[in-house]
């Protein structure tokens, strides 16, 4: 009776760890298929990480290429807004020119209408007055005429020749060959460099051809209005002969206006007529000693051989 209670026990006992091996191996697949599921969720999960990786590295590239486009493209701006300064400085000097020349070339028309009218119209007695006065007024007449006439001349034709040249240097094959050295600027770029400048410019064209005329035709009109002025005083004295008063008041009114025109041309002419070249290189000069940031700052300092150019 007790061996087969033993038994009864031993086989219930192993019918329980039957039951619970099958529990235990069934719990224990159940693991292992969910380890399965998670390394498999794993390496999706790794695999869109990669992916993402790919498309961020992608997406970085691409915006390092986009910001060197940028900076190529603000070089170019850069570029273009100094080909437009030098432009509108081209444009600025033509005009200033264009109006000094207008003035001077009108002023003398004018001055020369005058005397041709005055010698037209100038009625006089020659029968009470010395033949010496009456020749130092023609002659005194003539010169103005022909000074004033001269100047006329040159102005403009000086006039002319500029407003042909002056769109010359702003032309397309002009903005070209700055463009194309801007872009040099920019590759070749160390620290201290300055921007590019263009060789051929309508300054340059001023100093080399045309300031040594003007400056000519300006002093022909200056001795134009002082022939000018020097006839009134024959023309006071021939006109009021019969009152030595009224012709010594009028002869001392011209000759202290000939004096204050004088001290005016002194001090205004000289200035008119002073060397630019030698103006900007000291300006150029000064300029060498600005300190330079590097860029974009070095884009809108004095270039360095404007000096140059205008010396050319």
């Amino acid at each position: 009776m007790s061996s087969s209670g033993i038994d009864i026990a031993q086989v219930a006992l192993t019918a329980f760890d039957t039951s619970i091996s099958r529990y235990w191996r069934e719990e224990d697949r159940r693991w292992r298929g969910e380890d399965r599921a998670w390394r498999a969720e794993d390496l999706e999960y790794r695999q869109e990480e990669r992916s993402w990786r790919e498309k961020e590295k992608l997406m970085r590239e691409t915006e390092q290429r986009w910001r060197l486009e940028d900076i190529d493209q603000r070089h170019v701006e850069n570029a273009r807004y100094l080909w437009a300064r030098f432009v509108e400085k081209n444009r600025r000097d033509v005009e200033e020119k264009s109006e000094q020349l207008k003035a001077i070339s009108n002023l003398a028309a004018l001055f020369a209408g005058f005397a041709v009218v005055t010698l037209t119209q100038f009625q006089f007695d020659n029968t009470g007055v010395h033949i010496l006065w009456i020749a130092f007024y023609g002659v005194l007449t003539a010169i103005a005429v022909g000074l004033m006439t001269i100047a006329m001349v040159a102005c403009t034709l000086i006039l002319g020749s500029i407003l042909k040249n002056g769109k010359m240097y702003v032309n397309e094959e002009a903005e070209e060959k700055f463009m194309f050295e801007c872009h040099d600027f920019v590759v070749s770029y160390t620290h201290g460099d300055r921007p590019p400048f263009p060789k051929r410019t309508f300054e340059k064209f001023w100093e080399n051809r045309c300031e040594d005329d003007w400056k000519r035709a300006f002093q022909f009109f200056t001795w134009g209005i002082l022939s000018f002025l020097i006839s009134l005083i024959p023309i006071g004295w021939i006109k009021f002969s019969y009152s030595y008063l009224t012709a010594g008041l009028f002869m001392g009114i011209v000759m202290i206006s000939i004096i204050i025109w004088g001290f005016v041309q002194y001090f205004w002419g000289a200035y008119l007529t002073s060397d630019s070249s030698k103006l900007n290189a000291d300006l150029a000069e000064s300029s060498l000693h600005t300190r330079t940031f590097g860029l974009p700052f070095d884009w809108h300092i004095a270039p360095a051989n404007r000096q140059v150019a205008s010396n050319n």
